[in-house]
């Protein structure tokens, strides 16, 4: 479905899940060069029950989500608005900021981070 901008021209409407994309990639881009700001340990871990958390279904263990959500390979860990290592157990998130996220941790606004 298409839609007229202001400038007259037709535009493709976004989706919830590429806008949710596109957005956790601009604030990856925005908050790169913070992340060694704070380390994991100066943060506090996010709380499951945070409404952005919920919005986002969050959850500290990925395995528990239903894999009809979630491929199996899709961890906080492994994501571009992860702010730490790939094996850290904690770091923080460009999506949660001055929170901890768990490295086995997931939410929708995952997105994989581009290989090197």
């Amino acid at each position: 479905m298409k839609e007229k901008n202001t400038h007259g021209r037709w535009l493709p409407k976004m989706s919830r899940r590429r806008f949710f994309t596109s957005a956790g990639a601009a604030a990856a881009v925005a908050t790169s060069g913070l992340s060694g700001l704070a380390a994991a340990d100066d943060l506090a871990p996010l709380d499951e029950n945070d409404p952005t958390a919920k919005a986002l279904n969050y959850v500290h263990d990925a395995k528990t989500v239903d894999a009809a959500k979630r491929f199996s390979d899709q961890y906080c860990s492994n994501c571009v608005l992860f702010t730490g290592d790939s094996d850290d157990e904690w770091a923080g998130c460009g999506i949660f900021p001055g929170k901890a996220v768990a490295g086995k941790g997931w939410c929708s606004a995952w997105a994989a981070k581009q290989s090197s």
